[in-house]
C-alpha cells in the first residue's frame, strides 16, 4: 500500500480524436486547479484474479505539490506530503517512515494535477476509447508498467496501476471537490509521542 501510495499519489502529438477528447478532459479538469479533496476504494488484485486487500479513504491535495492519504479500516494508515518530505504513518504498528519527498513524475495523482508534466514522464496513449488514457512511463526503474485514467462527465473516476508481477491496483475516485478551501495544516505530520521513526525509507 504505501508503494501505491507513492505512485498514486504524481497521471495524467494527437494521435487520435479519441486521445485528443480523453487529454482535453485532463487538461479542462486541471486548469486552474489549487486545492483537491475527495473520497477513494482502493481495490488490489493479484496475478490470478483475487482480491487481495481493500480499503477506502480520503484524499487531499494542494498545488503544487502537497498531498494527504487518509487510509481507514482495516489498517489505518496516514500518508502526508509536506512538499519537502514524505511521512507514512502506520497505526497498527505504530511506526511511521520518513523519506525526502519523491519527485512529481512519481506520482500520477500529482501529474493527474500538473498536466504539463505529463511528456515528460510518459508516453500517454488512447485507451481505446474517447474515456480513457493510457500512461507507460519512460524511466526504467518505474514502479508501475502501465497506469490507465477512465474519465466520466469531464472528471477522473479510475485509475489502474498494473505492476511488473501481473498485479492491479485500482483506486475509485469519488465525490472530488475542486478547489475546496483547506486547512493546510493537514499537510503537516507530527509523529505521535511513543512511535518508531524510521528515516530514508
Amino acid at each position: 500500500m504505501f508503494r501505491t501510495a507513492i505512485i498514486v499519489t504524481t497521471l495524467l502529438v494527437l494521435a487520435s480524436s479519441a486521445w485528443a477528447d480523453a487529454r482535453s478532459q485532463l487538461d479542462s479538469f486541471a486548469t486552474d486547479l489549487e486545492t483537491l479533496a475527495g473520497e477513494f476504494e482502493q481495490v488490489t488484485i493479484d496475478d490470478s484474479g483475487r482480491i487481495v486487500e481493500e480499503v477506502q479513504g480520503s484524499l487531499y491535495f494542494a498545488r503544487p505539490d502537497l498531498f494527504r492519504w487518509d487510509y481507514g479500516d482495516p489498517f489505518p494508515q496516514q500518508m502526508v506530503a509536506d512538499g519537502e518530505k514524505l511521512w507514512h504513518y502506520d497505526e497498527s504498528l505504530d511506526q511511521v517512515t520518513v523519506r525526502d519527498q519523491p519527485e512529481a513524475g512519481e506520482s500520477p495523482l500529482l501529474v493527474l494535477t500538473r498536466p504539463e508534466l505529463l511528456d515528460r514522464f510518459y508516453d500517454v496513449r488512447t485507451g481505446g476509447d474517447d474515456q480513457v488514457l493510457e500512461f507507460l512511463p519512460l524511466a526504467e526503474d518505474a514502479e508501475f508498467e502501465l497506469a490507465r485514467m477512465h474519465f466520466s462527465d469531464g472528471l477522473p473516476e479510475v485509475l489502474e496501476l498494473h505492476d511488473q508481477f501481473g498485479q492491479i491496483t485500482r483506486i475509485v475516485l469519488r465525490e472530488l471537490q475542486r478547489n475546496p478551501e483547506l486547512d493546510f495544516g493537514i499537510f503537516t505530520f507530527e509523529p505521535p509521542d511513543g512511535v518508531d521513526v524510521l528515516e530514508g525509507y
